[in-house]
């Protein structure tokens, strides 16, 4: 069986999604109770529902190519990790990421993981399911929605008698190679969070036309792996300066 490439994850990604008619908006948490726990707008347990809707579309594109899938713990890149068949063949990397609008003409960022952890040691495993040299690709699957306002956390008693709104909408999603959305320059300026390119149209992530796009995953990484977090320290701030810098540091 041959190895799963990115052309054919995004394909079957999104194949499931209409085979399913996949509903991304989750009004709350049913329980065995009978009750319906909403969960109101909190940014974390709504990226938490994504992920938990792209789990099984995960999984059976992996089953279908012959991997297996292992899960991250929360704070463990990436949320899934593809094995390969073929034992000491390269794992791919999959991380759901979510934000929101703030309206609808602003632009809006995903943050990317940390440049201080794992990407300067690719023999590390603080962080990472396993060693980053272990990964051959790094995918990422993109949420986007609005809030709705004035939905809150709130417990029904009665699920059969009550409709829970959605505490968002207008959900939409891409499906890219990481190093096609990242940025040159941090999610924010006092983390050390990678951040992909700002705009306020998703389309230009599933395009992915971000700055490493024509570069590659070696220049992208190489740009991070080196990036100093103290902004007086850094001996580059775009890609031709730190071309210029490998430059005369492997001379």
């Amino acid at each position: 069986m041959a190895l799963i490439t990115f052309k054919i994850f995004r394909q079957q990604f999104h194949e499931k999604f209409r085979k399913y008619e996949v509903n991304w908006e989750v009004s709350g948490f049913y329980g065995v109770d009978g009750k319906i726990y909403a969960f109101g707008t909190d940014t974390k347990v709504i990226s938490t529902v994504f992920e938990t809707l792209c789990s099984p579309l995960v999984h059976e594109i992996a089953e279908d190519n012959g991997y297996s899938v292992e899960a991250s713990e929360q704070t463990i890149y990436p949320d899934f990790t593809l094995v390969p068949p073929a034992k000491g063949g390269l794992k791919i990397a999959i991380d759901v990421k979510t934000t929101y609008r703030r309206s609808e003409t602003s632009k809006f960022k995903y943050t990317l993981g940390s440049y201080t952890s794992f990407l300067r040691d690719p023999n590390a495993k603080k962080n990472i399911k396993y060693p980053y040299k272990e990964y051959g690709h790094h995918w990422i699957v993109g949420f986007l929605y609005s809030r709705r306002e004035g939905v809150r956390a709130k417990v029904y008693s009665n699920s059969s008698k009550v409709k829970a709104d959605c505490p968002y909408k207008d959900v939409e999603f891409f499906v890219q190679e990481k190093y096609k959305i990242t940025d040159i320059n941090p999610a924010s300026g006092n983390t050390t969070n990678i951040g992909s390119f700002s705009t306020n149209d998703i389309n230009d992530l599933r395009a992915g036309s971000g700055p490493f796009a024509e570069l590659g995953k070696d220049a992208c990484d190489d740009y991070w792996r080196n990036y100093s977090k103290v902004r007086s320290e850094r001996p580059y701030s775009t890609i031709e300066e730190c071309l210029k810098w490998r430059s005369s540091h492997t001379q």
